[in-house]
């Protein structure tokens, strides 16, 4: 499951669990989505617990990245794992998924992209 770090109005940062695969897959989708279906549109992962990620998982990350997208918002997944980045970026995800190499990077991306979105909101306002 998801741990949930920290949230600050739509901004939820939460931790993926030690593996990500076919057995744990559908549990963390779960978890992602009922975070997505309240008032999240900025996501970070911090992938710092995983130890194994097979196909399954980065269907999830995929799946959280488009619905996200969806409505105007963003995924962005730290992956301090040399290891991990180095398989994304053999499956060509680092051009689709938005990855830092620190957690603090990812928020601090995260809240970049959210500053333009809530700006527009004052000046409708």
């Amino acid at each position: 499951m998801l741990q949930l770090i920290d949230r600050s109005e739509d901004l939820m940062v939460a931790a993926l669990p030690r593996d990500v695969d076919f057995s744990t897959s559908a549990t963390v989708r779960a978890a992602g989505e009922r975070l997505l279906a309240g008032d999240c549109r900025y996501l970070v992962l911090d992938s710092s617990p995983v130890t194994f990620m097979d196909s399954s998982g980065i269907t999830v990350l995929l799946a959280f990245r488009q619905r996200l997208e969806e409505t105007g918002g963003a995924l962005i997944v730290a992956v301090p794992d040399q290891h991990l980045r180095w398989r994304l970026r053999v499956f060509g995800l680092d051009t689709v998924l938005d990855i830092t190499t620190t957690l603090d990077e990812a928020i601090t991306r995260a809240r970049r992209l959210r500053a333009p979105r809530r700006n527009e909101k004052r000046l409708i306002h």
